[in-house]
């Protein structure tokens, strides 16, 4: 079967995160059916030599005009609204779009010509006409020795809609759960410091590299992100699966739950309403073997073959 060059556009100057995470995944995808991509972003002074994404990959500067004139199928894989001007033209010009959630139409893509993209949950899928395929999960290795599994972890971003807030306050409870992620410094700056002064700024960033966050939950019995996200829940994100990976039980936000959705709580992950729940669950000390077995059976869903099928039945329908 004939290949198709995959020219991935990432729009935004985001360097963390998870468009920049699903990015990477999404390479491995298509590596994983053996379809070729190139990765590009929009830069209006034209070309450039490789230069370093994060992740271990590389992009290339393009122009929207060389952008245009590429061979293949353009993807772009996220859409910062500061880069609306250029994705409108690639949309006109018949470029798929990758939607993470309910809020980047509305945030500077109002105007745009978006047909059938891709949803990565059923919540965004609900609310646009799409084409819903979770994102994809390349998993990491894992080592001969695992060490012993204690405690809880915290590999979100440091970030408004993180609600980071919730984990400090149970901490303040005595649930010892470990911060590790990308701060949003604003955030912790107006938001996090008056309240808990104790926050010590700029301290839990960790390597941009596929295995950092997998690396860090390897030794934890559980992973805590206190998402919630107005119009979005219910499916999975990129610190859910690699809990699953790593073999640790994701504790999540209660209002991140919906019902018939792949977030299944004492299921697959806990769901905390309140910093007290989530100190309950973060030292609970009984067994989860069920639970971390659930989570592996969800994690197949997400594997690059299965979604590079999946993604590439899409671009070509």
């Amino acid at each position: 079967m004939e290949t198709i060059m995959i020219n991935i556009i990432y729009a935004s100057d985001n360097k963390t995160g998870g468009w920049v995470t699903f990015t990477y995944h999404l390479t491995r995808a298509l590596d994983a059916v053996g379809e070729p991509w190139r990765l590009l972003k929009i830069n209006p002074t034209g070309r450039s030599g490789a230069q370093d994404f994060g992740y271990g990959l590389e992009f290339y500067n393009a122009s929207i005009e060389d952008a245009l004139a590429l061979p293949g199928v353009t993807l772009i894989s996220a859409a910062a609204k500061q880069y609306a001007e250029p994705v409108g033209v690639l949309l006109e010009y018949g470029a798929r779009l990758v939607l993470h959630d309910p809020t980047e139409l509305k945030a500077g893509l109002a105007g745009a010509k978006v047909t059938d993209p891709w949803t990565i949950r059923r919540a965004v899928a609900a609310q646009v006409p799409s084409t819903f395929i979770r994102h994809p999960y390349a998993r990491s290795e894992r080592p001969a020795k695992l060490p012993k599994r204690q405690g809880a972890v915290s590999t979100s971003r440091i970030d408004f809609d993180k609600h980071t807030e919730i984990i400090l306050a149970a901490n303040r409870l005595g649930a010892k759960i470990r911060i590790h992620g990308f701060e949003n410094r604003l955030y912790t700056k107006f938001k996090i410091m008056p309240e808990f002064p104790e926050w010590e700024q700029s301290l839990c960033a960790y390597p941009r590299t596929p295995e950092a966050a997998f690396n860090l939950l390897l030794g934890a019995k559980f992973m805590v992100d206190m998402s919630a996200i107005k119009g979005d829940g219910g499916g999975t994100q990129y610190t859910f699966l690699e809990a699953w990976d790593a073999g640790a039980v994701p504790i999540i936000n209660a209002a991140w739950v919906r019902s018939k959705d792949d977030m299944v709580p004492s299921v697959n992950c806990y769901a905390a309403g309140s910093p007290a729940e989530l100190r309950a669950y973060a030292r609970y000390t009984g067994s989860v073997e069920d639970m971390v077995f659930a989570g592996e059976q969800q994690l197949k869903k997400h594997s690059p073959r299965t979604i590079g099928r999946q993604v590439m039945k899409w671009l070509t329908a």
